[in-house]
């Protein structure tokens, strides 16, 4: 069977798109479009990443942690090697210890824990941006701040140039916090 996808790796049924500007209640909940609830009925895994939450279905984060284990495993020679360098095993901490398995409530609410809207100022506006195959969740004056760093940096331009891609996992430096910080 041919995917008849515009994106071509995988189905658009799939595909989380644009952008959706909503609050955060006093209790730290925080609606989400029914087209994008429905494809959370086995969960969903969010994780602190910089400023913003990654929220993904189980299944995605099983495929994001399979790579992360390949480097980190002690089931492999390279992984127990790794176990010893310092910056990797930051890489662990932050990366499992900011993964938060959480579910939509019967009014397709997620209720966001404290320590996150905290530590990501997740309060009054907030906006959730579709980004393929997972979304995230930004306070909004950080989405506005990311934005306009993104554009001073080329925006689209640098995006469909002919420079190179850096090597970072976000087209910017992802900053202090961030999985490409040391």
């Amino acid at each position: 069977m041919v995917d008849s996808s515009p994106y071509g790796c995988y189905s658009s049924q799939h595909v989380f798109e644009g952008r959706h500007d909503t609050g955060v209640d006093e209790k730290g909940r925080v609606g989400l479009v029914q087209r994008y609830r429905e494809h959370f009925a086995d969960g969903v895994t969010v994780l602190k990443w910089d400023k913003h939450l990654m929220v993904m279905t189980p299944q995605n984060f099983e495929i994001v942690a399979g790579f992360v284990a390949q480097r980190l495993s002690f089931q492999s020679d390279e992984g127990v090697k790794n176990f010893f360098n310092p910056k990797l095993a930051r890489d662990r901490r932050y990366f499992f210890g900011n993964k938060f398995d959480l579910s939509f409530d019967a009014q397709g609410r997620l209720t966001i824990p404290k320590t996150l809207r905290d530590s990501l100022d997740l309060y009054s506006d907030v906006v959730w941006v579709g980004c393929g195959e997972y979304l995230e969740l930004w306070a909004k004056k950080h989405w506005d701040a990311d934005c306009a760093q993104w554009e001073q940096a080329g925006g689209f331009d640098r995006l469909f140039g002919d420079e190179p891609a850096p090597s970072s996992p976000s087209a910017l430096d992802d900053g202090p916090g961030g999985m490409g910080s040391a």
